[in-house]
């Protein structure tokens, strides 16, 4: 008796850590809001001088623009490897969450990104 117990609390345990674990790593989609925008200031940064600093910036916008739904409608990037993008409609807090980590996270061999800031604006 004593052991069923022990194995169905243990069970349960296990299956509401899970379910814990699933609600912190879904994937979930933002709702969109008509006539707003995200304004997307970062910086890029390379570990080397073998690629130019303002392609290796294009390169890695390009690759995390991917894991947003919003629009691209303009991209500006300076020789020093600061951009900025115009996102339409603007991102939600989702969206945020994994532009911001794409761009830190090294997606591309030798260039990480930073998110300077994000500000939402009427379009």
């Amino acid at each position: 008796m004593r052991r069923t117990i022990v194995i169905l609390v243990v069970g349960v345990l296990a299956a509401v850590m899970v379910g814990a674990l699933r609600e912190r790593t879904e994937n979930r989609v933002d709702v969109p809001v008509a006539g707003t925008r995200s304004v997307v200031t970062f910086d890029v940064d390379t570990y080397d001088a073998v690629q130019p600093i303002g392609e290796a910036a294009r390169a890695l916008w390009y690759a995390c623009n991917q894991t947003v739904a919003n629009h691209l409608s303009a991209l500006r990037i300076g020789d020093g490897g600061n951009g900025v993008a115009t996102l339409s409609p603007a991102m939600g807090q989702h969206e945020r969450r994994r532009l911001t980590g794409c761009l830190q996270d090294a997606t591309i061999d030798r260039v990480r990104g930073e998110v300077v800031s994000i500000v939402d604006e009427r379009a």
